[in-house]
C-alpha cells in the first residue's frame, strides 16, 4: 500500500481473503466451473435440425483444463447466413451480452487486417461466455433459453441480423422519398419514385416488423443487462 494509488482495492481483497479463506475461494471457483460446464454441454448438444449437424464448434479446453469461460463458434460446416457477431447483437435484444469477435487483427505497423491463425480465415468469427461469480445456474438457464429463441428467429431470416439494419436504412430512405413526393417539388423529381421502390419499402417494413414482433414475443420480464 502507498499513497500514489487508491487503497480500496487491496483492502477489499484482503477482507475477502479473511472472510472466505482458501476453502471459500475453492467453493466459489468450483461453482463457476459447474455453471460453465452446464453452458458448455448445452451448446455442444444443440443441433441444427435441417442438416443434423452440431450447431456449435467448441474452441476452449473443456471442463477441467480451462478457465470459467466458454469459447465457441457457429459451426462453419452448416453454412448459416449469419455469424457469431450477428448472434451477439440479436441476443442483446434479450438483455444478454455475449462478446463476439472476428478471428483477425489490425496490424499496427501496416494498418491492414490480417489473419491470426493459419487454418482459419480472418473473416470468421467466434464468441465467448465469461462465467462470473454472480452468474448463477438459474441465470445460465435463462441465457441458454434465450439463445435457443434467438437462433430460431435468425434461422427464419434470409439475411441474418445484418439484414435488419440494411432494411431499416432502406425503409428510412423510402419514407424520405415518399415525403419528397408529397411536397411541392418538380414533377421530374416526383416521377423518380417507382412502383418497384414502394413495393421494396413495404417488403422491408414487413421484414422489420416480423423481427420486432419475434423478439418482443420471446422476451422475458428481466430488464437488467447481463454481461458475459
Amino acid at each position: 500500500l502507498n499513497f500514489s494509488r487508491p487503497a480500496s482495492g487491496p483492502y477489499v481483497q484482503f477482507y475477502k481473503l479473511l472472510r472466505l479463506g482458501k476453502e471459500g475461494y475453492k467453493q466459489k471457483v468450483e461453482n463457476q466451473m459447474s455453471v460453465t460446464a452446464y453452458i458448455r454441454h448445452f451448446i455442444s448438444n444443440l443441433a441444427h435440425e435441417p442438416s443434423g449437424k452440431k450447431r456449435f464448434q467448441l474452441l476452449d479446453g473443456g471442463d477441467t483444463c480451462c478457465l470459467p469461460v466458454v469459447a465457441a463458434r457457429l459451426n462453419p460446416e452448416i453454412g448459416l447466413h449469419y455469424n457469431d457477431i450477428d448472434m451477439q447483437h440479436a441476443l442483446s435484444e434479450s438483455h444478454w451480452y455475449v462478446s463476439g469477435y472476428r478471428l483477425g487483427f489490425e496490424n499496427p505497423s501496416t494498418a491492414e487486417f490480417e489473419d491470426i491463425f493459419t487454418d482459419i480465415d480472418q473473416c470468421d468469427t467466434m464468441f465467448r461466455v465469461v462465467v462470473k461469480s454472480n452468474l448463477t445456474r438459474s441465470l445460465a438457464e435463462d441465457l441458454t433459453a434465450k439463445l435457443v429463441q434467438v437462433l430460431e428467429v435468425l434461422d427464419e431470416m434470409d439475411g441474418g441480423y445484418e439484414s435488419v439494419r440494411s432494411k431499416v436504412n432502406g425503409l428510412k430512405a423510402a419514407r424520405e422519398m415518399d415525403k419528397i413526393e408529397t411536397d411541392s417539388v418538380p414533377i421530374a423529381m416526383k416521377s423518380s419514385l417507382t412502383v418497384g421502390d414502394k413495393r421494396l419499402a413495404m417488403k422491408n417494413l414487413k421484414d422489420v416488423s416480423f423481427w420486432a414482433k419475434s423478439v418482443k414475443s420471446k422476451r422475458s420480464t428481466i430488464v437488467t443487462q447481463h454481461i458475459c
